[in-house]
């Protein structure tokens, strides 16, 4: 395996929701909110109840959506780390010397699922998995795969799994 150095300063970009689907969702949801406000006019002082209880449902998805919605995000291979930044602040940064195990995951055809790095934790509160990433999430992660694999020191295993046989 080569030395963390090796894989220079690349970085690997998540780019979160794509716009299209955002445009198309939120045109999708504005379209129901003023399909359920016109019911609620054309049905009149009868359909105030549902109408109240369309609103908290929609209200509701949307919160949902904005919960699940994938945050873009950057993965950055450095000479002393391996670096995660979410758009939202959040930043996982695992040393060389801290990663214990690189897992990828395949469907039985061949094709790459995602890749899970884990590490060993150094304070209570962190978890030994540090982050996953899928083949929908980042833009290249075949390449994201090779680069870890050539980046990670001896002492971590490298683990690669077939799934959904």
């Amino acid at each position: 395996m080569a030395s963390p150095s090796a894989a220079g300063d690349r970085v690997f970009i998540g780019p979160g929701l794509s716009p299209f689907k955002r445009i198309v969702t939120f045109a999708a949801v504005t379209g129901l909110t003023f399909l359920v406000l016109w019911i609620a006019i054309h049905q009149g002082a009868s359909a105030i109840g549902s109408t109240i209880a369309a609103i908290v449902f929609i209200a509701g998805f949307i919160i949902y959506l904005r919960i699940i919605a994938p945050v873009p995000f950057t993965i950055e291979f450095g000479k002393e780390s391996l670096v995660k930044r979410s758009k939202n602040g959040e930043v996982i940064e695992v040393r060389w010397d801290q990663l214990t195990r690189v897992k990828e995951e395949f469907f039985p055809n061949g094709k790459r699922i995602g890749i899970t790095v884990y590490r060993k934790p150094s304070a209570p509160q962190e978890k030994a998995k540090a982050w996953a990433v899928y083949r929908d999430d980042v833009t290249d992660l075949d390449a994201l795969a090779k680069a870890l694999q050539q980046a990670i020191p001896e002492t971590c295993e490298w683990k690669s799994e077939t799934v959904h046989e």
